[in-house]
């Protein structure tokens, strides 16, 4: 081969190698429509809400979340003119289902919306999401947070949440994953545990043993994981 020649070959290559990892990147990053179309405005496309009072969806349990959203769908939808509503009183709940009244106002639809398809696909896309990075927050916050994970609140006999949610909060098909979850939904929920009526759960006698300061602590350390 020709010294010409052989400048022409080599000159190709980094092209055809810059090409083939570009197309396999694209080809792994393509989210199903009904992400595109109905989840990412709130929880993003990797699922790593920036928005506090968003749940962070990366790296939850798809079996999780087909059944949260079962638990959605299982929930009529409220009225036009009752949304602003239910909006207005964030921490009341729906006594059919227990859920949120924001949740009512959003995920209630949208669980209707969707196919049976589509829901399994949404929850299998986000459990394939590499989770959130920690945050980190006030030291002090956190080891409070950390010694009540852990260890619960022996005086109240209130086990520690990696009894249920794993000593890594990574969650099960039962339990959420909680590591890296942002604080502020993380206190609105047991808000709305402790404030529930009318909904049974483990998480409704738990909350209503944790008080205010508590949950700020154990929610920044789970945010900070």
């Amino acid at each position: 081969m020709s010294i010409l020649k052989r400048l022409k070959y080599r000159s190709t290559l980094p092209v055809v190698l810059l090409v083939v990892p570009f197309a396999y990147a694209e080809q792994r990053w393509s989210p199903p429509a009904v992400v595109t179309r109905y989840c990412s405005g709130c929880h993003e496309i990797d699922g790593k809400s920036q928005l506090p009072y968003i749940p962070r969806l990366a790296g939850l349990s798809a079996a999780y979340s087909e059944s949260k959203l079962a638990r959605f769908r299982a929930t009529a939808p409220s009225p036009v003119d009752e949304t602003f509503t239910r909006i207005a009183h964030i921490g009341s709940a729906s006594k059919a289902a227990g859920v949120t009244a924001a949740a009512a106002a959003h995920m209630v639809g949208i669980a209707h919306a969707i196919t049976d398809e589509d829901l399994k696909v949404a929850a299998q896309w986000y459990a394939a999401q590499v989770p959130a990075p920690g945050k980190s927050g006030k030291g002090k916050l956190i080891e409070e947070g950390r010694n009540l994970f852990f260890n619960g609140i022996q005086s109240e006999g209130l086990p520690g949440c990696q009894t249920c949610h794993g000593p890594e909060a990574q969650g099960t098909d039962t339990a959420p994953r909680l590591a890296g979850q942002n604080a502020a939904y993380l206190i609105g929920q047991l808000a709305h545990f402790r404030s529930a009526e009318g909904y049974n759960s483990v998480m409704t006698g738990i909350a209503r043993r944790v008080n205010r300061d508590q949950a700020r602590s154990v929610a920044a350390y789970l945010q900070s994981r």
